[in-house]
């Protein structure tokens, strides 16, 4: 039976030719059918084709070992607007977007709006709606998801 660490361990391999890295990965059991799904990216964005690509060596490196036995389907993509920034380096090609982000702090989390103005670092800087430049590490974000225009 394949495990979410088989598919990670592949695309250590399968990436770098691309310039890409994983973002997150999924396998979904379905009753009758697994769902595998990766989330790649890469520092400049990455394109339909760069899926299209990994998504034929990544199938046929879990054909070739055999590591599915049931009816599967492989979804390869970015990870989209609608999902959280995890790592610091996703974060440069996204200045300007506005982001709403939960805060580590004590004794409870705490939530900013603002624009997207500048990474330095380790330090992210939003604007907010008042124009107060917020500092911010990314070891203290918990969670940093865009806010759509519409």
């Amino acid at each position: 039976m394949i495990a979410q660490t088989d598919i990670e361990s592949i695309l250590q391999t399968i990436l770098p030719e691309f310039d890409a890295f994983l973002v997150e990965s999924q396998l979904n059991r379905g009753r009758h059918r697994l769902t595998i799904q990766v989330f790649v990216d890469t520092d400049a964005g990455i394109q339909i084709s760069q899926c299209a690509d990994i998504s034929r060596r990544l199938g046929k490196a879990i054909e070739e070992r055999n590591l599915v036995e049931q009816p599967y389907e492989l979804q390869v993509s970015s990870p989209g607007i609608d999902r959280p920034l995890k790592f610091l380096r996703q974060y440069k090609k996204n200045i300007g977007r506005t982001y709403r982000v939960i805060l580590r702090g004590e004794p409870d989390s705490r939530t900013i709006e603002g624009t997207l103005e500048s990474v330095e670092g380790e330090v992210l800087g939003f604007r907010t709606e008042n124009e107060e430049l917020i500092a911010v590490r990314h070891a203290e974000i918990i969670e940093s998801k865009e806010v759509l225009p519409w």
